[in-house]
Parts: structure tokens; C-alpha cells; sequence
């Protein structure tokens, strides 16, 4: 069966369009739309602030109250003008101050400010023995006796200490220490 022209045309006019009204929505919406790979582009300075100190902690800068943070979160302070800045970490609730740090914020773009503790346990043994050492209920080591064991990088917070018999399970001496700043902490274990 033939076709007439306008027929034809008529085929051909409805694909193309619907061709050029995509291709036009295209080109307007184009330049609108923001490329995914393009960065934010921040234009301000920011200090990420992250907690892996072991405990909850209240964060200041220049002696103001800015946010708490609980033991492995993060959160920005924003909005603040470029120079030196006294950051410090407190344990939460409290006025002990558990870090600080000045920050010379020279240029707008992102800081970061992680609060972490290097305190460390000296556990001296003078029980007569080699005793097991368990942190929070966690094997540690064996220490023969008459000699010191340190136990680095405890986190903040009160922590529980005990001493065993090797591959036994009665808990001969235990202690509590409260881990608060970047300190020795030490036990001397007797009988």
C-alpha cells in the first residue's frame, strides 16, 4: 500500500519532534544542573573535631561551649574568624580538662582536631609470682615478678585492673584507676 507524502511526513514529523523537545530540555536544564565530580567548593573554614578518646567530651574553643561529643563521633565548629584558636576537650559535664591545643587557622578550608589519649598504665609486680594482667576483663600480659609492665594508649575513663595466676581464673589483686589526661598511672601489685 502506498503512502501519500503528508502521511509520511506526518510519520517522520512526531519523531523528530519529540527528538528536539528532549534535545532542547537538554540544553536548558544543562547548565543548571551541578556536575556530581565537582567539589563543594567550601568556602569557610572548619575544624572536624573527632573523639576517640574513650569517653564523652565537651568541646571549646576560645573558652566557649561549643558541642559534646560521645566516645567515636565527630562534629564541626564552623563559623569563626581566621587566626589562633584554644580548642580544648573536657570530660563531659565536668571542668576537667582532658586535651587542648592551639590552632593557627591561616586559610579557608578544613581542619581536623582528633582527641586521643596517650596515658599509660605501669603495672609493677612484687607478689612473688609471674601473674596474668587483665584490662577490663582483656588478657594483657604476663609479668614475671619483680618486673614492671606499661600498658600504653589507655583510653580515658575508669578502667578495672586485674591480676591472675597464669591460666587460672581467681583474681588475686584487682584495682580501678580513673584515667583522666595524658598521665602515668601506675599499681603496684603484693601480696
Amino acid at each position: 500500500m502506498r503512502q501519500s507524502l503528508s502521511q509520511r511526513t506526518r510519520r517522520l514529523r512526531r519523531p523528530a519532534w519529540v527528538a528536539a523537545a528532549f534535545l532542547g530540555l537538554l540544553l536548558l536544564g544543562g547548565p543548571a544542573c551541578k556536575n556530581s565530580t565537582t567539589p563543594d567548593g567550601n568556602d569557610k573554614a572548619r575544624i572536624r573535631v573527632n573523639n576517640n578518646c574513650g569517653i564523652a567530651i565537651d568541646i571549646y574553643m576560645d573558652s566557649e561551649f561549643k558541642f559534646y561529643l560521645e566516645y567515636k563521633e565527630y562534629f564541626y565548629i564552623e563559623n569563626f574568624a581566621l587566626g589562633q584558636h584554644l580548642l580544648e576537650a573536657k570530660k563531659r559535664g565536668t571542668d576537667t580538662l582532658l586535651k587542648s591545643t592551639v590552632a593557627d587557622i591561616t586559610v579557608q578550608q578544613d581542619y581536623t582536631w582528633t582527641v586521643t589519649s596517650s596515658a599509660t598504665v605501669a603495672v609493677v609486680n612484687k607478689y612473688g609470682e609471674t601473674l596474668s594482667l587483665y584490662g577490663d576483663g582483656t588478657y594483657q600480659s604476663d609479668i614475671d615478678d619483680g618486673v614492671t609492665a606499661t600498658i600504653p594508649n589507655i583510653p580515658y575513663g575508669e578502667h578495672t585492673l586485674e591480676a591472675k595466676r597464669p591460666n587460672q581464673s581467681e583474681v588475686l589483686k584487682s584495682t580501678k584507676i580513673d584515667v583522666l589526661g595524658d598521665n602515668l598511672y601506675s599499681w603496684t601489685i603484693t601480696k
